[in-house]
């Protein structure tokens, strides 16, 4: 068991049980989405799947439309259009 001097500042650290073990940090960022992009991004994941012949990460996918996406060169005119229609229509189902 590390003793507290072993620690260092800044550092994350998970107990395992028996001990605190250090966390490597990752890159990976979390991006919440609507239930629709989330339905979308399936979608093309069941596309390539039967493309590719294997089944590849949610990850993967979405960060590959994300590129092509933003090539797209009208792609700002869709995402205003798209922040019109979300916050257009996000109280209307509560009345």
């Amino acid at each position: 068991m590390k003793l507290e001097n072993e620690y260092q500042k800044g550092k994350l650290y998970q107990w395992s049980g028996t001990e605190f073990i250090e966390i490597e940090p990752s890159n990976e960022v979390k991006l919440p989405v609507s239930e629709e992009a989330m339905d979308a991004v399936k979608k093309v994941r069941k596309a390539a799947q039967a493309l590719i012949k294997m089944r590849p990460e949610l990850s993967l996918t979405a960060s590959a439309m994300l590129l092509a996406a933003a090539e797209i060169p009208e792609i700002a005119n869709r995402v205003q259009l798209y922040g019109q229609h979300i916050y257009t229509n996000s109280g209307k189902s509560e009345q």
